[in-house]
């Protein structure tokens, strides 16, 4: 008999026997085995087995189906209830026999167990049983006076569990039997409730074997199909001689442990003993045979003495024995490697403790290959993990058939994380563990569990990233309703994260009729909450509806937190978690009361022959019903070429079913016994692949004792059609937490007040088509608004200002009036309307007050300077504007400045220090005003430039356009301009390259016409000093000196100016007079100078020819050739000089007195001349005349400049200075013509020629 069994064999046991009916489907979420899964999920004994065939079907009908016991009970015959601990048993007497009638009793949930008491002489046994009601599970144990209601302690004597209706144990085989003891009958309701009977019969003990298996021995290593030797020694343990055990059986297990379970292989030799005498042994060599179909792997024999309990034995838990050492079925290490293991490069097989494991670094990340047997056991590797970082490890085996295992441990010995599934990759992580960032040493454990195999194991040394992590803690909810009814869940949201959460968190209310969320599972509800905290939790209420067409019964309720996955999480396999226990909808079905199988009126038959047409395959959803009188229903299906079948089977929830589909043949293709979940079959993947036919559907109600096949409606669910969605309503939906409905529109909004703030979520539908939220903006305040409407894409919305007008710049999901130059800061009410366009969801909503907008100083309107001479006066003037948010008085400074053209500061202009209240475009500063520029100011190009809070006094967003640069202006140094212009008239007074030189290089002078630089009254480019008409802009120049200029339009214009002429001369003015000779020598009278008699000859003067030059016309001179110089008389001959006494009273002599008295005569003239010169004085007044009549005479400006330089009163006063300049007294003159007194000439004509007087 088995003493002990572990808790993993006992799983492999519950797996093996679910392999062993039906190929386990692919199913999603938890709706797969697993060796993890909790073992209460298996029903599987967790005690020793008393036989090979130990292992059998629990019924679990929970309590629902029977009335529990009554108040008042009668348990063993006798009023009131057996109690449940050996002080409060009940008592049946010393070696009591009440058999075959027995006393009855009753258990149910509030009274699961009842023991009674039996006390035994020496020598004597009892045989016990009970008889269970119909559709129960109670179990029967005997436990002696030590018990205190450990169920470890059912299987110390004698258990009996599984066998239903009858449990049957007895103190024979025990060492209780023959004893005079008190012992008690156990009986517990493993599940469902109701009256038992027991019965009793005590006998006498006779004397009984022992049997033991005290040796086992087999071959080092075999073949799946080989015949082996396997040696064992037997023996009876009984001292009394009579007890012999007659012919038993010997079994053989192969185990791939110590310790028999469900799922060790009993081989089909079974091998005889003869009797065997109390305290004899035998040893036993005989040959077995391997099953051929075995898995390659590392066992343990098992052999087992009776078996199957044929023989009664004093103790039956000591009839096996498992060898030591362990038989290699198939190859081992050796084998695969050819010899020498190298696991992970080291040469050698790796250690298998971690006192000598290999350290293979830090921070690794890496692949390693090895090989795992029995024999090796385990294979262990350090690996060390630097703070903040964590370990995650995958192991994959060549051969899929074994099972090899990975466990992670720390250094401090404890467990960090192990992967041990029956499938491969196992994956083994510290990540969502305490050891998740934790420095240290990890040690990395393969380990053996079955079969042989070269692995391959995966090593990654990953950096710790923060993130949420969210989990459902607990759901509450009511434990009924109604289809059609509103249905809350309440689920508390927890964020074990590293990290605050910052999105929202959707999540989601499912009904289930088996464990486990799946894509037809029917949704009812769902609610969105903010990201909530680390380490925190809250309360999340799911407004749910109870779908009208789901089928009634009971359902599993599921929270599911992020489903969509939306949300990064340091995990994604805890979002979701189960309600305990069921909650009902509606009222479950106990039979099918009418049958409407797939809508098509009557019951789908039980053969293919009678099987219900469902026509062409389409994705679609069936029903059906089953129960006890219909056990199965049959359907076809057309599938065209290239289709496959797909079908998904949900059990009702008051029953079990299971698929499978078979081909037109009546071959199987696909099946799923659909044990503890729904079924699925396809024919996708197997040999009807695309294969058009005619296809048949098998539901079958389920009679595996693993699940009650009960009654009511599945569902047959054809490939992927639209899932259910629970009927919507927005009925005392609290819109954005407002706690009520919003507004229907733009007329009818919620008003939310001034300035508010408001966060969530808000619901629309087909009875509540549209949301409106109107709020205001005040004291320069913004807002931001967002809306996010989830996967609802045909809700539309809008925003609206206070006179209905849209915003534009409202993108359907986010808008801020910070940055909206149309809105920011400016007081106004909007309404933000919400509409569902036939379209039903949620959508979040948030409103956040936003503070008044930063101040935004702008220099605008900058005019500074233009092109000048250092020292003289610059004017500028610019503006200061608040562009955005109010000042509310802040301070802030703001400076002019001239810079160069390197933008290098030259001299700072004007700054100043101030405050204003100016905002959205007010004026802050207007400034306007002048400076002189500094003499030394080097000559280049300038600009000016006004900063506004560069020193950041005040806070603004925007800084840019607080600076403002003008546009440039040249400054030319002073000194510089006139360096080689001494009267700074703008000509130079050396030459430069340009040929240009002041003439006048000591007087301001704008002459350029007949000279540079020199004065020039007139302005008409010619020097005062050679300008015929200096106070005359249109005449500059006479070259035939005729006194007519020579500008034709000018003043007097010269008709002629090439050649003298008179006023009117012959053709205008200026031109020569018209030809007269009045002594007819030739020469036109106006240029005659003489009248000379006819006859003589004349010069161009019209004057005789005095050819000697002695002053005697030739015509006169008797002596034509007297030298020069000497003195001649009347005739041109010279004069003799004679000395004489002239008595006069003089000292001269008559000769001298003579010549004095010719010089006289011929000085004062004598009459001849006299009259000549008369005559032509007369001719000149007589022209003068005719100028005068001309209008010439009548310019008494020019007669008084002709005469003023006679009368001039300053003429004295002129030539003692040195400094004043003939030209100067002209100008002065033709002043003084002009009315000017002689001191008034004087100061203006300096201001031209003597300009330093004034500096």
């Amino acid at each position: 008999m088995l003493r002990t069994m572990c808790k993993r064999s006992i799983f492999l046991a519950g797996l093996m026997l679910i392999m062993m009916f039906s190929p386990l489907a692919s199913a999603s979420f938890e709706k797969e085995f697993d060796k993890k899964e909790d073992l209460e999920e298996f029903d599987i004994p967790a005690h020793p087995a008393k036989t090979i065939d130990a292992f059998g079907p629990r019924i679990d009908t929970s309590t629902s189906g029977r009335a529990p016991c009554s108040a008042v009970q009668t348990d063993g015959g006798t009023a009131g209830d057996a109690g449940n601990t050996t002080s409060t048993a009940r008592s049946l007497g010393t070696d009591p026999t009440n058999g075959p009638t027995g006393v009855t009793g009753c258990v149910d949930s509030s009274d699961s167990q009842d023991m009674y008491a039996i006390t035994t002489t020496a020598g004597k046994e009892v045989d016990i049983e009970i008889v269970v009601p119909a559709s129960a599970d109670f179990d029967l144990y005997i436990v002696d006076s030590s018990y205190a209601g450990n169920p470890s302690d059912w299987y110390t004597y004698d258990y009996s569990e599984y066998n239903d209706p009858l449990e049957q144990v007895s103190s024979a085989g025990t060492s209780l039997e023959g004893q005079a003891v008190t012992f008690y009958a156990l009986i517990n309701a493993y599940s469902g409730d109701g009256q038992y009977t027991l019965r009793v019969w005590t006998n006498n003990s006779i004397p009984k074997p022992d049997m033991t298996i005290s040796m086992v021995e087999g071959p080092q290593k075999a073949q799946a199909g080989d015949t082996v030797t396997v040696n064992y020694t037997v023996e009876n343990l009984a001292n009394n001689s009579s007890a012999t055990t007659g012919a038993f059986d010997v079994f053989f297990i192969l185990s791939t442990d110590t310790t028999y379970s469900a799922g060790d292989r009993i081989l089909d030799d079974v091998y005889v003993e003869a009797d065997l005498a109390a305290g004899a042994s035998r040893n036993t060599s005989t040959t077995v045979t391997i099953p051929a179909n075995i898995t390659n792997d590392s066992y343990h024999w098992i052999v087992w003495a009776d078996g199957y309990g044929n023989i009664t034995e004093a103790d039956e838990l000591n009839n096996n024995m498992a060898s030591p050492d362990i038989t290699i079925i198939g190859i081992d290490c050796s084998d695969i490697t050819g010899g020498v293991q190298d696991d992970a490069g080291l040469g050698s097989d790796a250690p298998d403790n971690t006192a000598n494991a290999t350290n293979m670094g830090s921070n690794v990340t890496a692949q390693y290959t090895g090989c795992m047997d029995e024999g090796d056991g385990a294979d262990v590797f350090a690996f060390d993990v630097p703070s903040g970082y964590f370990l995650e490890i995958m192991l994959d085996a060549e051969d899929q058939n074994s099972d090899i295992d990975i466990y992670i441990d720390y250094e401090n010995g404890s467990q960090v994380d192990r992967g041990y599934t029956s499938s491969y990759p196992e994956t083994a992580t510290a990540k969502l563990t305490d050891y998740e960032g934790l420095a240290g040493t990890y040690y990395v454990n393969v380990t053996h569990f079955s079969g042989i195999s070269n692995y391959t194991l995966n090593v990654w040394t990953n950096q710790s990233i923060p993130a949420p992590d969210y989990v459902i803690e607990s759901i509450t909810s009511a434990e009924s309703g109604q289809p059609g009814d509103s249905f809350e869940v309440n689920a508390v949201l927890a964020n074990e994260g590293t990290i605050d959460g910052a999105s929202n968190v959707e999540l989601t209310a499912i009904i289930s009729v088996n464990t486990g969320v799946d894509w037809y599972d029917h949704i009812i509800g769902n609610a969105v909450t903010s990201g909530i905290p680390v380490d925190t939790n809250t309360t999340v209420t799911i407004s749910s509806t109870i779908p009208t067409d789901l089928v009634q019964g009971g359902y599993y309720l599921y929270v599911v937190a992020d489903q969509d996955n939306l949300i990064l999480e340091r995990s994604e396999d805890n979002n979701e978690l189960r309600r305990t226990g069921q909650v009902t909808f509606g009222t479950a079905e106990t039979s099918c009361v009418s049958q409407n199988d797939a809508g098509l009126g009557g019951d789908a038959g039980n053969s293919t022959a009678q099987a219900m047409d469902l026509g062409s395959y389409t994705d679609a959803e069936y029903r059906g019903c089953i129960d006890s009188n219909d056990n199965g229903d049959y359907y076809i299906i057309s599938m065209g070429s290239g289709q496959n079948l797909n079908v998904t089977l949900v059990d009702p929830p008051s029953g079990a079913v299971n698929l499978a589909i078979l081909d037109s043949n009546g071959v199987q293709v696909d099946s799923d016994s659909g044990w503890v979940s729904d079924s699925e079959a396809s024919t996708a993947g197997t040999d009807m692949d695309g294969v058009a036919g005619t296809y048949t559907i098998i539901v079958n109600r389920s009679t595996s004792w693993l699940e009650d096949g009960g009654a009511g409606t599945y569902r047959l669910i054809l490939g992927s059609p639209t899932e259910y969605i629970a009927p919507f309503s927005c009925v005392g939906f609290s819109d954005g937490g407002t706690g009520t409905d919003a507004g229907d529109g733009l007329t009818t909004p919620i008003p939310l007040g001034a300035n508010p703030q408001l966060e969530g979520e808000g619901c629309l539908s087909e009875q509540d088509a549209s949301d409106a939220y109107q709020f205001t903006l005040a004291d320069w305040n913004n807002v931001e608004v967002m809306l996010d409407i989830g996967n609802n894409p045909l809700f539309t919305s809008s925003l609206h200002d206070e006179n209905g007008t849209e915003i534009s710049t409202w993108n359907g999901s986010m808008w801020t009036s910070m940055g909206d130059l149309e809105f920011e800061g400016r007081d106004g009410t909007f309404t933000l309307v919400i509409n569902s366009q036939g379209s039903e969801g949620y959508y979040n909503l948030s409103i956040i007050p936003l503070p008044p907008a930063p101040a935004d100083l702008s220099v605008t309107n900058l005019s500074c300077g233009a092109d000048m001479i250092s020292n003289e006066e610059l004017f500028y003037s610019f503006d200061i504007h608040n562009l955005r948010g109010p000042l509310d008085a802040q301070s802030f400074s703001w400076s002019l400045e001239l810079i160069d053209s390197n933008e290098m500061i030259l001299e700072e202009i004007d700054s100043s220090t101030m405050t204003s209240f100016a905002t959205y475009g007010e004026v802050v500063l207007e400034r306007s005003s002048s400076t002189y520029i500094n003499s030394a100011t080097p000559s280049g190009l300038y600009s000016c430039r006004v900063m506004v809070n560069m020193d950041g006094m005040l806070h603004e967003d925007e800084i840019m356009n607080n600076e403002l640069i003008g546009e440039p202006f040249e400054i030319q140094n002073e000194d510089q301009l006139w360096a080689n212009d001494q009267d700074r008239d703008g000509y130079n007074t050396t030459d430069v390259g340009d040929g240009i030189v002041d003439e006048c290089p000591d007087k301001y002078g704008e002459s350029y016409g007949d000279r540079y630089g020199c004065p020039d009254l007139d302005g008409d480019g010619w020097s005062n000093a050679n300008d015929i008409n200096p106070l005359d802009e249109s005449q500059w120049v006479d070259e035939d000196g005729d006194g007519f200029g020579d500008n034709i339009t000018g003043t007097d214009g010269d008709q002629c100016p090439e050649v003298a002429g008179v006023e009117n001369g012959d053709g205008g003015d200026g031109c020569p007079p018209p030809f007269m000779d009045l002594d007819g020598d030739g020469i036109q009278d106006s240029e005659d100078a003489c009248n000379s008699p006819p006859g003589v000859t004349v010069g161009s003067d019209g004057c005789e020819i005095d050819t000697d030059g002695d002053g005697i016309a030739d015509s006169l001179d008797q002596c034509e050739s007297t030298p020069s110089g000497v003195e001649v008389d009347s005739e041109g001959c010279e004069v003799e000089a004679v000395i004489e006494d002239d008595n006069d009273g003089d000292e001269t002599s008559s000769e001298e007195e003579k010549k004095s008295t010719e010089d006289s005569t011929k000085s004062g003239m004598d009459p001849v001349m006299l009259g000549g010169i008369g005559a032509g004085v007369i001719a000149i007044i007589i022209l003068s005349l005719l100028v005068i009549r001309k209008g010439r005479g009548g310019n008494i400006a020019d007669d008084s400049f002709a005469n003023a330089a006679f009368d001039d009163p300053m003429a004295g006063m002129a030539a003692n200075d040195q400094s004043i300049t003939p030209e100067q007294l002209q100008y002065e003159q033709q002043l003084l013509a002009h009315g000017y007194t002689a001191e008034q000439a004087r100061a203006y004509a300096d201001q031209h020629f003597r300009p330093w007087l004034n500096q």
